[in-house]
């Protein structure tokens, strides 16, 4: 079979933008080496060859022996997510081995496979597709740094080891996973929950439910408020009033009846948003009633200011967190603030309705 290693070699260097002088000295070889086995003047001894494929992530066969085409990577990804979709998992398995016999080293068929495993592991309850699942994923942590997908990070690819872990009845081993990379806390909830089945964790279970639960909420409200953004650019009100309802009777239901807590001034603006959406909806009665409810609420936390997480329910007998915002100093500023923000995009009564209700008290 003919050798197509000077064209592989090329085509692998600058698909991972490696220059000649940087593979020269990965290689302890001159760049004139370089040079010449790209030219296909000379050709390096087996032990290089190999050294080049790892450099690379590619097998030895794929280097010397295939004509590399992105297309066939293509196409064995796109037969992958397939068969992820459509779950069809029956007779599969030997391609998906060839494939990675192809492709040893190549990040994202190595870390396709290993999810498309770890998921069929999940739902078949077999635990020998779990084990295979461990097995590539970490060696897609080996290969990170072909990785050009930003949407895929070493983190994520821990968790997926960690379900495969807790799938084989490894619960310490997954939970281990879980905590051993938990950037920003992502993995909160997910140990909460597995610590949970435990009866000798479950307090630490309460502190990790309580920690997700506060992320969760400060998510949620910013989540609500890019939507409302959206909505009342698109004139779509009646989405604006739907979902603004729904998170008021959400951030209600968190709040205990035993004071204030910064959850407090978070509705007291929602329903300031909420009289927004009916004031531009046409609803001037329903306007004026929920800003007036908004004026009330952000009244009581200003008599009482409380940022921490002490009055939120379920976060009872844990360590007080302190909440920050840049809404101003006081919930009735803040509500000023958004409505001040909103005239400038759209011509609104609700400022001149919002002053009046204040002059009035």
């Amino acid at each position: 079979m003919k050798s197509n290693f000077a064209e592989n070699i090329k085509a692998l260097r600058k698909e991972q933008h490696v220059t000649q002088e940087q593979l020269s000295e990965a290689m302890g070889v001159s760049a004139g080496a370089i040079y010449k086995w790209e030219q296909a003047i000379s050709t390096p001894d087996i032990e290089t060859i190999m050294e080049i494929a790892s450099f690379f992530g590619v097998s030895v066969d794929a280097l010397v022996g295939y004509q590399m085409h992105s297309g066939d990577k293509d196409r064995i990804l796109g037969e992958l997510h397939r068969i992820q979709m459509e779950k069809s998992y029956a007779d599969c398995w030997e391609m998906v081995e060839k494939w990675l016999k192809r492709y040893p080293n190549d990040f994202r068929i190595v870390y396709e496979c290993g999810v498309l495993y770890n998921l069929a592991g999940l739902e078949t309850e077999d635990k020998t597709l779990s084990l295979r699942s461990i097995n590539l994923l970490n060696h897609a942590c080996t290969l990170i740094r072909q990785n050009q997908d930003i949407t895929i990070s070493e983190a994520e690819i821990h968790r997926y080891i960690a379900y495969a872990y807790i799938e084989i009845q490894d619960m310490d081993s997954g939970i281990a996973q879980l905590k051993k990379d938990n950037p920003c806390g992502v993995n909160d909830d997910l140990i909460a929950l597995y610590l949970a089945t435990r009866p000798e964790k479950r307090e630490e279970a309460i502190t990790y439910l309580t920690k997700s639960l506060l992320r969760c909420i400060t998510g949620l409200l910013r989540v609500t408020e890019g939507f409302v953004d959206v909505f009342f650019q698109n004139k779509d009100y009646l989405s604006a009033i739907e979902i603004l309802q729904w998170n008021i009777a959400f951030m209600k239901g968190l709040q205990t009846s035993r004071g204030e807590s910064y959850l407090c001034k978070s509705t007291s603006i929602l329903l300031a948003l909420l009289g927004t959406a009916y004031e531009y909806a046409g609803d001037r009665l329903e306007a004026m009633r929920y800003l007036t409810a908004a004026h009330q609420a952000a009244v009581r936390f200003d008599a009482d200011p409380n940022y921490t997480s002490e009055n939120i329910r379920y976060c009872e007998g844990q360590e007080p967190k302190s909440a920050y915002d840049n809404g101003g100093g006081t919930a009735l500023e803040a509500i000023k603030r958004v409505l001040e923000e909103l005239q400038k995009n759209k011509e609104s009564q609700m400022l001149v309705l919002w002053e009046k209700i204040c002059n009035e008290t």
